[in-house]
């Protein structure tokens, strides 16, 4: 079938460019993120609270938390690199879909109703109320902090592959571009503008995303000859249901490990104050039901966007990877949407806003996280000891997201040459550092006497493993084989003294000379890594990142709390404990009497412990029943 349709098939494919109508739409959509940032900052200017700007009034309607949320985590890594996967890799990371699903589900009923009725700013205030440490909440926050840092700098890669695809532009204009207008708009409007914006930024991906993949079915001839000619070029794999840890994209590694990483996801600053925002556990579990569903859609499409891609390429009879035209898998998503609306102006820059909305919209929300982080967990000590105004916290506030927004632009700039797509990563940065985070809340929600020695441990233990595994995996780990590329019979390549010239390919090699295509090693099979040579360890997926983080510190954490279990009294408020850990438990039985409503768990023994506490009871947290709380 390949065969045919590529015969004396003449492709009209070349280098693509953009018009001033693509640039000016761009630039539009760029202005209309800041106009609504500012809009929100003019709006809130008299009544502006701390709470206000983190966490918009805990008032924040379920629609809209809701698209925040998603555009949140299914950002340009994966709009620009989960086509390039399966392009090149195979259908099999559809899975990962699957994954998010089961982990959001969990989350829904395990998360979600322990931290939104604690109706805390930061998420790390939870490790000081559950483990009474000072020092353990900021390590952890430092972790956190770092994780969101690199995973920022690896968001603004796609955008700045975008422009070096389609335009003359140096790619570090991008980088500069999108970071400074996400920091803008972010650190003028807030919570409240970060979550409009979002919601702006989710539509232009929709439109985006599925009027490509509309387009580009039609062009390859309909949705049944589009999965045919994916299939026959082994785009379409059989499931592979290996144990073996070193199979980069088996079905466990995607749903088992894909599903721990999106649970840690959940557990994350940017998602507990969105969760904080909703005004109670309803609404709550309502987005994150609603989350689940849409991101389970959402991967499953732009998963199959490869396949159009693939089918696309192969009817043209020249895959653009063979034609010169590019030289990174990471460019396949951006150079394939200007194919699609090549000679229509302005319809290209629309979906390339399309890549830029899905930067903006995570560079935006982590950043207020890190800024919540700083002011929380890092300077409220100072702000409380030197009597510190609203307005002097909020100003600092603004002038955090400043500093982080650059901190991030300055490491994308070494992020840029990271072997492989962009989702591969970006999941491998936030597992190795959310999983052992994930460990440890799971330690203090899930085991009454958990304590401080067996929390600081199995941190110490998995991050130091997951850091040994990921960046041993970077350095010397094996990549994977490729699939063959689409044929090529048609394509007129691009050689070294800018002469076009007629190639016809070996359809069984990829003859690009970009290393991340052509790295291949012996006992392999495309897309996955099976070899048993060299240091077997740093062979291991990177989707296993997350459960080896969690596993090991929970593991490690019960054992050291076990050994210590006799110097170390258990939690003494149930609250801090999952719900159905609340059910099967004695603590009604062994805790003390509260006295005027405050715990006398240890941590109440810091002023910052009696401060952080106060502010709950002045909430209303600690005066209500448990069974109100769930």
């Amino acid at each position: 079938m390949v065969a045919k349709l590529a015969l004396n098939k003449t492709s009209s494919m070349a280098k693509v460019s953009i018009s001033a109508a693509d640039y000016a739409v761009i630039c539009g959509m760029l202005s209309l993120s800041v106009g609504i940032g500012l809009y929100y900052a003019v709006k809130g200017r008299r009544k502006i609270t701390r709470e206000e700007y983190l966490l918009g009034g805990r008032r924040l309607s379920v629609i809209p938390v809701t698209l925040s949320l998603i555009v949140t985590y299914m950002s340009s890594t994966s709009f620009v690199g989960m086509p390039a996967e399966s392009f090149s890799s195979g259908y099999m990371i559809v899975h990962l879909g699957l994954g998010c699903t089961i982990g959001m589900g969990i989350s829904m009923f395990m998360v979600v109703p322990l931290m939104h009725s604690l109706r805390l700013s930061s998420l790390y205030e939870y490790f000081h109320l559950r483990f009474g440490s000072v020092v353990l909440r900021r390590c952890i926050c430092v972790v956190g902090m770092w994780q969101n840092i690199l995973y920022t700098a690896v968001i603004l890669i796609p955008p700045a592959i975008s422009i070096r695809t389609v335009a003359d532009l140096p790619w570090w204009v991008s980088v500069l571009l999108v970071g400074a207008i996400a920091t803008l708009y972010t650190a003028i409007g807030g919570l409240k503008g970060v979550v409009a914006v979002d919601v702006f930024q989710a539509l232009v991906m929709v439109v985006g995303l599925y009027a490509t993949l509309f387009k580009g079915v039609y062009a390859v001839g309909g949705t049944r000859m589009t999965w045919d000619l994916a299939v026959e070029g082994g785009r379409v794999p059989p499931v592979d249901f290996s144990v073996d840890p070193r199979v980069r994209h088996s079905f466990w590694a995607l749903v088992v490990g894909g599903g721990i990483q999106f649970i840690a996801y959940t557990f994350d600053q940017s998602a507990v104050q969105r969760m904080g925002a909703l005004p109670g556990v309803r609404q709550a579990k309502i987005a994150y039901a609603f989350m689940g569903i849409a991101v389970g859609v959402y991967i499953t499409s732009v998963s199959f966007l490869g396949l159009v891609a693939y089918s696309f390429y192969t009817v043209q009879g020249c895959d653009p990877f063979k034609a010169g035209y590019l030289q990174n898998r990471n460019q396949l998503v951006p150079y394939f949407m200007m194919e699609m609306f090549n000679g229509l102006p302005g319809m290209s820059g629309l979906f390339l806003a399309t890549i830029f909305s899905t930067a903006l919209s995570s560079v935006s929300s982590l950043v207020n996280g890190l800024a919540a982080n700083t002011i929380e967990d890092l300077l409220l000590p100072v702000f409380d000891r030197y009597n510190t105004t609203e307005n002097r916290k909020i100003l600092i506030a603004k002038i955090s997201v400043f500093f982080y927004g650059g901190v991030s632009v300055c490491l994308s700039f070494g992020a840029w040459s990271m072997p492989g797509t962009v989702i591969q990563a970006a999941m491998a940065i936030s597992g190795a550092c959310s999983g052992p985070i994930l460990g440890v809340f799971l330690l203090g929600a899930a085991i009454p006497w958990g304590n401080i020695t067996g929390a600081a441990v199995g941190m110490v233990v998995s991050l130091m493993l997951n850091l040994w595994i990921g960046l041993g995996g970077v350095m010397y780990g094996r990549r994977p084989v490729l699939l063959p590329p689409a044929p090529g019979n048609s394509c007129r390549v691009l050689d070294t003294t800018n002469v076009t010239s007629l190639y016809i390919p070996d359809p069984f090699r990829n003859n690009t000379n970009h290393a991340d295509i052509t790295t291949s090693f012996p006992n392999s099979v495309p897309g996955n890594v099976v070899d048993i040579g060299g240091n077997s360890l740093y062979n291991i997926s990177y989707l296993y990142y997350a459960p080896i983080g969690c596993l090991v510190a929970f593991s490690v954490g019960l054992l050291a709390s076990l050994a210590t279990k006799h110097s170390c009294e258990p939690v003494r408020d149930e609250r801090l404990l999952f719900p159905f850990v609340r059910r099967f438990s004695r603590l009604g039985q062994t805790n003390e009497p509260q006295q005027n409503g405050k715990l006398t768990d240890p941590v109440t023994h810091s002023m910052e412990g009696l401060q952080t506490h106060q502010r709950l009871i002045t909430a209303g947290v600690f005066d209500k029943p448990v069974s109100t709380l769930i």
